[in-house]
């Protein structure tokens, strides 16, 4: 039967041929599908219209009122096609949002890039490119996903680290136990999934006077951007940096990477699959009955916090940081912390670093008092410095953003905690970089103990002379590497400053050896 049908239509196109009619191509005659039914995957339902109009709903997941803020979905049929996509505007957060978080595409479901034309009209949203796509498949979302299986690649990498190490809670496999799993709200059923803990340090260092940090991420299961981030600080601290050398001498970080893993694998807006209708960041109490009852995801992961922090404290962390996203209603809205000023924790020495490290992140006044992760860091954990840490969607930023951004906090605990002496650049190395900035501020006043530029020597005296000096030249070429060759030249100081390189070393001998 089908060669007939092929005869047929070879007939019938020569047919149209000879009187002038063009036949749709290929293409044009695909039939676009959506799909969402992979892990991180979220979509309600899809139609078409009107050819190559796409017509999106949202999930409803937490909100209410048939918001949304969550879509990722993989399109079919679309080589040669150029989809206009749409979706209404009754998005969490408000119409204003939506608008400065603009949808992306992937080829590959590993590289995104947003789409080139966005814009609102009346109720919907809409966003399509000026080009067909070139392929058949395609992945879209709403900004940059991370999937429960990235996150399960990432921690059996990490498990290979020398630095990394289970702790009371967790097995050999970093795993404290097993996620309910459940129904979701599309009847879906979403499996078990492995969550984890585990220690980062030094261990060939005693535990004694380190400092312990307490690093999570993923509560909220859309709010993919603070995990990139935290995967940006865990790359670091487990690199051969040797800022992370010397961090991890100096620190403990207890990290629990992926709080709600069977929300993130559903895809869910925010909630978790037991709980859809309610915030899982308002549950943190393990001495509130109501808080952690049906909640074992939670109550999971709190209870090995606890337990891990006394096995090695005692009881205390002195910082807990949740990485968190969030949606501005601004392209140009900073990424920000909850903090409490009036706590100290906008004079901590981390804070006082991370500022300097990177100027895109804002101070928000933290108001809450209710049982939410940062204020269990506090309570439970006796983290002196306890914070949400709410990193920006932005339509111009990739994920080497927030990787980078993620870099900046290890680097700024390295600045706070491990900091070698002489390292006034804060690269890991003392060399020529941090003997410029002692000579380019040379026999003038600065703020007391400001090291940033120059005053070294314990606390400082607000001068910058000699004995700023002789510490650079004392712990030279400390850290590693060392600069390139052909970059220490292009830096090699005038005469006059060797002159007094020299005058210093006899000032450093003398002191060594008078």
């Amino acid at each position: 039967m089908t060669r007939p049908c092929r005869s047929l239509g070879a007939i019938c196109a020569a047919l149209f041929a000879m009187i002038g009619v063009v036949l749709p191509s290929q293409h044009a005659m695909a039939v676009i599908s959506l799909d969402a039914d992979f892990d991180h995957g979220s979509l309600q339902s899809f139609s078409l219209s009107g050819g190559s109009n796409v017509n999106l709903v949202g999930r409803d997941n937490f909100y209410g009122g048939n918001q949304w803020r969550w879509v990722y979905f993989k399109a079919s049929g679309v080589n040669g096609v150029n989809p206009n996509f749409k979706i209404s505007t009754n998005f969490a957060g408000g119409q204003s949002a939506i608008a400065s978080h603009n949808f992306r595409y992937s080829l590959d479901n590993q590289n995104w890039q947003p789409f080139d034309n966005h814009g609102i009209s009346g109720g919907t949203f809409n966003f399509s490119n000026n080009a067909a796509f070139n392929q058949d498949e395609v992945w879209v979302a709403h900004s940059m996903p991370y999937s429960y299986g990235r996150m399960a690649d990432q921690v059996a990498q990490y498990k290979l680290s020398p630095y990394v190490s289970s702790t009371i809670s967790s097995d050999a496999n970093l795993v404290i136990g097993q996620s309910p799993g459940g129904i979701d709200d599309l009847g879906r059923t979403v499996t078990p999934k492995d969550m984890w803990g585990f220690k980062l340090t030094d261990n060939s260092v005693p535990s004694a006077g380190k400092t312990q940090i307490v690093l999570t991420s993923g509560l909220h299961a859309n709010e993919v951007l603070g995990t990139h981030t935290l995967e940006g600080t865990l790359d670091f601290l487990v690199s051969n940096d040797s800022r992370a050398v010397e961090l991890r001498k100096k620190a403990e970080f207890f990290v629990y990477p992926l709080l709600n893993p069977d929300g993130r694998f559903a895809g869910n807006n925010r909630a978790t699959i037991q709980n859809p209708n309610q915030d899982p960041n308002c549950c943190w109490s393990p001495t509130a009955s109501s808080n952690w009852q049906n909640k074992p995801d939670l109550k999971l992961s709190g209870e090995a916090m606890m337990a891990d922090l006394q096995t090695a404290t005692g009881g205390d962390a002195e910082y807990f940081i949740d990485y968190h996203s969030t949606i501005t209603t601004s392209a140009n809205a900073n990424d920000f912390m909850f903090l409490h000023p009036e706590k100290g924790h906008t004079t901590d020495p981390f804070w006082t670093n991370f500022m300097a490290e990177t100027s895109t992140v804002d101070v928000w006044q933290s108001t809450s008092t209710g049982p939410t992760s940062a204020n269990f860091g506090e309570i439970e954990l006796g983290a002196g410095f306890d914070s949400t840490f709410e990193t920006a969607f932005h339509p111009s930023r990739g994920v080497d953003y927030y990787e980078e951004l993620g870099k900046d906090v290890a680097v700024s605990f390295y600045a706070a905690l491990a900091r070698l002496e002489g390292d006034i650049d804060v690269d890991g190395f003392v060399g020529i970089t941090d003997l410029n900035i002692i000579l380019s501020k040379w026999n003038q006043n600065v703020p007391n103990g400001d090291w940033r530029q120059g005053d070294l020597g314990g606390v400082g005296d607000g001068f910058i002379g000699i004995t700023d000096l002789n510490v650079v030249l004392t712990n030279w070429n400390a850290g590693f590497p060392a600069p390139p060759v052909e970059d220490i030249l292009a830096l090699v100081p005038e005469p006059g400053t060797l002159a007094l390189m020299a005058f210093a070393s006899l000032a450093t001998l003398r002191r060594k050896h008078g």
